[in-house]
């Protein structure tokens, strides 16, 4: 993730993916929230891994997940011991580069911070930067602009020494010419083809052989066994869609819960920041202070041009350009100076200046009182919790009178169908793997129905609960066993069973006497054959006619005296014989390709290099995992 900037002004794109990266661990001296209750799941030497930064990185991931592969994401794959460790991971290696940055008194100064944002496409409108898009692109992805210039802020602190190592491995020119001509190498190939079909005429199959195949194979004939069943479910789903709720209960309960609605007294802020470097001198942070304390007074003396003053001194980067905006203000938001003047404010107006680890603010506090939402608001929101209830309470109701019925009356669905309304459901010929998809899965249900007292009996089913929201039984009305197909239902099948694999084992023989003799220096029309135009085939491009293992083999063969000749099996039906008839070397390469070469292998020698590096910080640096944490972690 330490790659991103710095290098060239990338496209929206990329930048997208720069700020859905998690941020909640780059140092303590930031914006971000607290690391909260919940324990550690890890320590790097004395930073800290809390269990909700984990949960946040891993929800992080899996959202990001979700969006690339839509429809086809499965949540399954992030709870899995592997996908937990390996984010996991990640952070880990993250904050070592981190701390390392740090341990070397590496500083980035808030100027390149600031031309930095400003030059990313994905915030500016016609070319310029928009404070607008830039804190609506952040508020997308629940960032704040403190957050993200702070993630800003640590990729430009750990790439001296990211790119410090990979630069260090560089290869040289004979390799990359060497990769070159290996890479772009080409050979003529002409293929010759023993079709399986050319030999079946020649093969034979007796009622023996037939008889033998079936005696000793059952398994391949076998009828799974199935039952036919009546079924019937009930569900909070079904119930919900049922239920309505009048104007009156709408009203009613909105009086009722009132205070529900209520919208709590809120803050937002405005600041000036005057910066101050930590390593600043006693002198520069008196400096500092004094120019706000100055700020300060101009803005408590004419507070409606607080956004004038915070765009003429501010140095903060996100919000300057803005006014000083900072949007709403929420407990644990921000560093705690910072909040504790917000929400120690008896009223609106300018406070400060307030020191934080990143200098002075004076800030522009804006209280917004406490205030009832209007019934329609929140009457969809009523509506939807009184059906969620009423729902809950039938069918708790109801579940409990299905499953007394079910014991009550064992070898009929009618009373229960009666007195609950609920419809009774067939389905025919159902294997185990079908019974249990009625029930969404759950193997419970094929248990009990394919049960020997259930399919003796023909008895309904206990009651089977399917999640929290769901139950059903159902009855055996009609049951056939597994059993093996007749002989004379399946002898064709057998019979041309045998005889493709007496075929492919007479072709395959065949091509490799062929290729024999072709090795020995026959002719093709020697042993009968007849190749194909010669196709020109590269090293990277999967070529029609060639298995990968064959293709492979092709450019593996000495080239030192041609034709040669390689044989393979491509599928079950066609042997084929491949000509290897000329070496084509690549085109000379010009000095882009070259260079372009020479930085592939130069960066996967950076890539093996940086893992070597982080391994040997890795080393060094005592790492403890708390794997009752990481497992523990929603």
């Amino acid at each position: 993730m330490f790659n991103f900037l710095g290098r060239n002004k990338r496209t929206a794109q990329v930048v997208m993916v720069i700020i859905i990266i998690p941020f909640v661990l780059f140092g303590v001296d930031s914006y971000f929230r607290g690391v909260g209750a919940g324990g550690d799941v890890a320590k790097i030497g004395d930073i800290r891994i809390s269990q909700q930064a984990f949960e946040t990185r891993l929800r992080d991931q899996q959202n990001i997940t979700r969006q690339r592969l839509g429809e086809s994401y499965d949540p399954a794959m992030f709870n899995t011991p592997e996908t937990r460790f390996a984010v996991l991971e990640q952070m880990i290696t993250e904050n070592l580069l981190l701390k390392k940055a740090n341990d070397n008194y590496f500083r980035v100064n808030d100027q390149k911070v600031f031309d930095t944002i400003n030059s990313i496409p994905a915030f500016q409108e016609d070319g310029k930067f928009s404070p607008d898009l830039y804190r609506q692109v952040l508020l997308q992805q629940n960032m704040t602009p403190a957050m993200f210039e702070h993630l800003v802020r640590s990729e430009f602190l750990v790439t001296p020494l990211t790119e410090s190592v990979k630069a260090g491995e560089l290869s040289a020119r004979s390799t990359a010419e060497r990769y070159y001509t290996l890479s772009g190498e080409k050979r003529e190939v002409a293929l010759a083809s023993l079709e399986m079909a050319h030999f079946v005429k020649q093969v034979s199959i007796s009622n023996e052989e037939i008889e033998t195949y079936y005696t000793q194979n059952p398994q391949a004939f076998q009828t799974p066994e199935t039952v036919s069943i009546e079924y019937v479910k009930l569900s909070k789903a079904a119930l919900l869609d049922k239920t309505i709720i009048t104007d009156a209960q709408l009203h009613e309960a909105y009086e009722r819960d009132k205070k529900r609605f209520e919208q709590p007294e809120g803050r937002s802020a405005a600041h000036i920041l005057i910066a101050v470097a930590r390593d600043a001198s006693g002198a520069q942070k008196t400096e500092a202070r004094k120019k706000a304390e100055d700020v300060f007074a101009k803005a408590k003396a004419t507070p409606e041009k607080f956004a004038a003053l915070a765009k003429e001194f501010s140095q903060d980067p996100g919000s300057a350009s803005s006014g000083g905006d900072l949007g709403g203000v929420v407990m644990g938001t921000f560093v705690k100076p910072f909040e504790n003047a917000v929400f120690d404010a008896k009223e609106s107006g300018i406070v400060g200046p307030i020191e934080t680890d990143f200098g002075y603010h004076i800030i522009k506090v804006t209280i917004h009182p406490a205030y009832q939402l209007p019934f329609d608001e929140v009457k969809n929101r009523i509506a939807n919790d009184l059906k969620q209830n009423e729902a809950n309470t039938a069918y708790a109701e109801k579940a409990t009178e299905f499953m007394n019925l079910v014991h009550e009356q064992t070898d009929s669905f009618d009373d229960l169908s009666k007195k609950l309304e609920l419809p009774i459901s067939k389905a025919e010929f159902l294997t185990r793997t079908q019974v249990a998809q009625l029930a969404e899965g759950n193997q419970s249900l094929a248990e009990a129905v394919f049960s020997p007292g259930s399919l003796r009996d023909r008895q309904i089913t206990d009651a089977i609960e399917i999640g929290s929201d769901t139950v059903i039984s159902a009855r055996v009305i009609d049951h056939k066993p597994a059993s093996v197909r007749p002989l004379e239902d399946v002898k064709d099948n057998i019979k041309k069973l045998i005889e493709n694999r007496k075929a492919f084992e007479l072709m395959r023989a065949a091509g490799e006497e062929k290729l024999a003799q072709l090795q020995q220096g026959k002719s093709a029309k020697d042993v009968g054959l007849t190749f194909d135009k010669p196709v020109t085939i590269g090293r990277q491009q999967q070529q029609p006619g060639f298995t990968a293992d064959a293709q492979a083999e092709v450019f593996r063969l000495e080239a030192d005296k041609l034709p040669t000749y390689l044989g393979a099996a491509v599928g079950q039906s066609r042997y084929m014989i491949y000509r290897v008839e000329k070496i084509l070397p690549p085109e000379a390469a010009d000095a882009a390709q070259k260079e372009a070469i020479a930085q592939t292998l130069n960066e996967m020698k950076g890539r093996e290099a940086l893992n070597a590096y982080l391994k040997n910080l890795r080393e060094k640096t005592k790492v403890e995992i708390n794997q009752a944490k990481l497992d523990a972690a929603r």
